[in-house]
Protein backbone atom coordinates (compact mmCIF):
# COMPACT_ATOMS: atom_id res chain seq x y z
CA UNK A 1 0.00 0.00 0.00
CA UNK A 2 1.11 3.71 -0.77
CA UNK A 3 2.43 5.86 2.09
CA UNK A 4 -0.42 8.02 3.11
CA UNK A 5 -0.30 11.58 2.79
CA UNK A 6 0.64 13.55 6.06
CA UNK A 7 -1.68 15.62 8.07
CA UNK A 8 0.55 18.92 8.21
CA UNK A 9 1.49 18.46 11.87
CA UNK A 10 -1.49 20.80 12.86
CA UNK A 11 -4.18 18.08 14.01
CA UNK A 12 -2.44 15.60 15.87
CA UNK A 13 -5.47 14.79 18.38
CA UNK A 14 -8.07 14.24 16.06
CA UNK A 15 -5.46 12.40 13.50
CA UNK A 16 -5.68 9.75 16.30
CA UNK A 17 -9.47 9.54 16.19
CA UNK A 18 -9.93 9.51 12.21
CA UNK A 19 -7.25 6.54 12.40
CA UNK A 20 -9.24 4.75 14.76
CA UNK A 21 -12.67 5.30 12.70
CA UNK A 22 -10.81 4.47 9.65
CA UNK A 23 -10.14 1.17 11.30
CA UNK A 24 -13.18 0.41 12.46
CA UNK A 25 -14.79 1.11 9.14
CA UNK A 26 -11.91 -0.92 7.32
CA UNK A 27 -12.71 -3.83 9.85
CA UNK A 28 -16.42 -3.12 9.66
CA UNK A 29 -16.05 -3.88 5.69
CA UNK A 30 -13.29 -6.46 6.16
CA UNK A 31 -15.79 -8.66 7.95
CA UNK A 32 -18.73 -8.51 5.58
CA UNK A 33 -16.23 -9.84 2.52
CA UNK A 34 -15.22 -12.09 5.05
CA UNK A 35 -19.01 -13.36 5.50
CA UNK A 36 -19.68 -13.14 1.89
CA UNK A 37 -16.86 -15.06 0.76
CA UNK A 38 -18.18 -18.00 2.94
CA UNK A 39 -21.60 -17.74 1.98
CA UNK A 40 -20.22 -17.99 -1.76
CA UNK A 41 -17.99 -20.74 -1.07
CA UNK A 42 -20.83 -22.73 0.99
CA UNK A 43 -23.33 -22.21 -1.40
CA UNK A 44 -21.07 -23.12 -4.64
CA UNK A 45 -19.88 -26.64 -2.56
CA UNK A 46 -23.85 -27.09 -1.57
CA UNK A 47 -24.62 -26.69 -5.74
CA UNK A 48 -22.23 -28.58 -6.40
CA UNK A 49 -22.74 -31.46 -4.09
CA UNK A 50 -26.61 -31.41 -4.45
CA UNK A 51 -25.99 -32.00 -8.13
CA UNK A 52 -24.11 -35.01 -7.83
CA UNK A 53 -26.50 -36.29 -4.85
CA UNK A 54 -29.90 -34.50 -6.17
CA UNK A 55 -31.70 -34.32 -2.16
CA UNK A 56 -32.83 -31.02 -2.97
CA UNK A 57 -33.44 -28.37 -5.06
CA UNK A 58 -31.56 -24.80 -3.99
CA UNK A 59 -32.77 -22.70 -7.13
CA UNK A 60 -32.71 -19.50 -4.89
CA UNK A 61 -28.15 -20.26 -5.05
CA UNK A 62 -28.19 -17.66 -8.15
CA UNK A 63 -29.53 -14.76 -5.93
CA UNK A 64 -27.55 -15.10 -2.63
CA UNK A 65 -24.31 -15.26 -4.71
CA UNK A 66 -25.23 -12.26 -6.66
CA UNK A 67 -25.88 -10.62 -3.69
CA UNK A 68 -22.47 -11.89 -1.89
CA UNK A 69 -20.74 -10.80 -4.84
CA UNK A 70 -21.80 -7.56 -5.20
CA UNK A 71 -21.44 -6.70 -1.63
CA UNK A 72 -17.54 -8.56 -1.40
CA UNK A 73 -16.74 -6.30 -4.19
CA UNK A 74 -17.98 -3.46 -3.83
CA UNK A 75 -17.25 -3.33 0.30
CA UNK A 76 -13.61 -4.38 -0.48
CA UNK A 77 -13.42 -1.95 -2.95
CA UNK A 78 -14.32 0.91 -0.26
CA UNK A 79 -12.03 -1.01 2.57
CA UNK A 80 -9.07 -0.89 -0.29
CA UNK A 81 -9.76 2.98 -0.94
CA UNK A 82 -9.74 3.58 2.69
CA UNK A 83 -6.71 1.80 3.31
CA UNK A 84 -4.63 3.56 -0.07
CA UNK A 85 -4.33 -0.05 -1.62
CA UNK A 86 -5.36 0.81 -4.85
CA UNK A 87 -2.94 0.97 -7.56
CA UNK A 88 -2.69 4.44 -9.11
CA UNK A 89 -0.36 5.91 -11.83
CA UNK A 90 0.88 8.03 -8.75
CA UNK A 91 2.39 4.81 -7.30
CA UNK A 92 5.38 4.55 -10.28
CA UNK A 93 5.09 8.04 -11.51
CA UNK A 94 5.26 9.83 -8.37
CA UNK A 95 8.48 8.25 -7.13
CA UNK A 96 10.20 9.71 -10.10
CA UNK A 97 9.39 13.20 -9.24
CA UNK A 98 12.32 14.54 -7.08
CA UNK A 99 11.07 17.81 -5.84
CA UNK A 100 8.48 17.29 -2.79
CA UNK A 101 5.95 19.89 -3.73
CA UNK A 102 5.96 18.71 -7.47
CA UNK A 103 5.53 14.92 -6.10
CA UNK A 104 2.92 16.73 -3.77
CA UNK A 105 1.12 18.13 -6.60
CA UNK A 106 1.43 15.06 -8.41
CA UNK A 107 -0.64 12.97 -5.83
CA UNK A 108 -2.84 15.94 -5.65
CA UNK A 109 -4.22 15.63 -9.53
CA UNK A 110 -4.43 12.00 -9.28
CA UNK A 111 -6.77 12.50 -5.92
CA UNK A 112 -8.69 14.75 -7.90
CA UNK A 113 -9.08 12.84 -10.91
CA UNK A 114 -9.76 9.53 -8.89
CA UNK A 115 -12.89 11.86 -6.96
CA UNK A 116 -14.35 13.06 -10.17
CA UNK A 117 -14.37 9.31 -10.77
CA UNK A 118 -15.75 7.83 -7.56
CA UNK A 119 -18.40 10.90 -7.35
CA UNK A 120 -19.48 9.85 -11.07
CA UNK A 121 -20.17 6.76 -9.69
CA UNK A 122 -21.31 7.47 -6.60
CA UNK A 123 -24.52 9.59 -8.45
CA UNK A 124 -25.28 6.84 -10.96
CA UNK A 125 -25.09 3.59 -8.49
CA UNK A 126 -27.55 6.21 -6.24
CA UNK A 127 -29.92 6.68 -9.39
CA UNK A 128 -29.74 2.63 -9.58
CA UNK A 129 -30.62 2.26 -6.70
CA UNK A 130 -33.55 4.82 -6.49
CA UNK A 131 -35.37 3.67 -9.39
CA UNK A 132 -34.84 -0.04 -8.63
CA UNK A 133 -38.27 -1.97 -8.02
CA UNK A 134 -37.58 -5.48 -9.20
CA UNK A 135 -37.35 -8.21 -7.12
CA UNK A 136 -35.47 -11.24 -7.19
CA UNK A 137 -37.14 -14.08 -8.84
CA UNK A 138 -36.88 -17.15 -5.97
CA UNK A 139 -36.76 -15.32 -3.03
CA UNK A 140 -38.69 -11.95 -3.89
CA UNK A 141 -36.46 -9.62 -2.21
CA UNK A 142 -35.72 -6.23 -3.36
CA UNK A 143 -33.17 -5.74 -6.10
CA UNK A 144 -31.98 -2.69 -3.73
CA UNK A 145 -31.07 -4.73 -1.47
CA UNK A 146 -28.38 -6.10 -3.84
CA UNK A 147 -28.04 -2.43 -5.42
CA UNK A 148 -27.22 -0.77 -1.97
CA UNK A 149 -24.08 -2.02 -1.67
CA UNK A 150 -22.40 0.41 -4.86
CA UNK A 151 -24.02 4.12 -3.06
CA UNK A 152 -22.95 3.35 0.51
CA UNK A 153 -19.42 2.06 -0.44
CA UNK A 154 -18.78 4.57 -3.05
CA UNK A 155 -20.21 7.18 -0.12
CA UNK A 156 -17.48 6.40 1.68
CA UNK A 157 -14.90 6.37 -0.96
CA UNK A 158 -16.26 10.22 -1.56
CA UNK A 159 -15.65 11.22 1.69
CA UNK A 160 -12.60 9.70 2.35
CA UNK A 161 -11.09 11.11 -1.24
CA UNK A 162 -12.26 14.52 0.20
CA UNK A 163 -9.94 13.18 3.19
CA UNK A 164 -7.41 12.48 0.50
CA UNK A 165 -7.59 15.91 -1.09
CA UNK A 166 -7.67 17.73 1.92
CA UNK A 167 -4.79 16.26 2.94
CA UNK A 168 -2.72 16.81 -0.23
CA UNK A 169 -3.52 20.62 0.23
CA UNK A 170 -1.80 20.37 3.31
CA UNK A 171 1.25 18.06 1.37
CA UNK A 172 1.39 20.68 -1.13
CA UNK A 173 1.59 23.52 1.62
CA UNK A 174 3.86 22.35 3.83
CA UNK A 175 5.73 19.66 1.29
CA UNK A 176 8.64 19.05 4.09
CA UNK A 177 6.14 17.65 6.21
CA UNK A 178 4.88 14.75 3.74
CA UNK A 179 8.84 14.48 2.68
CA UNK A 180 9.40 13.38 6.37
CA UNK A 181 6.41 11.21 6.41
CA UNK A 182 7.24 9.48 2.95
CA UNK A 183 10.94 8.62 4.59
CA UNK A 184 9.24 7.42 7.36
CA UNK A 185 7.45 4.53 5.39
Amino acid sequence: MSAEPSNGGGAMKSNGIFKVVDQVIIQIFKWICIVTFASIMVLVTANVLLRYIPITSINWYGEIVELCFAWMIFYGAAAVWIARGHFSAGDWIGKRLKKPRVRATYHFLVEIISFVFIAIFFWYSRELFNRSIEVTESLQFPKKVIYSCMPISSAVMVLYSIKFIILGIIDIVKPEKAEEKANQA
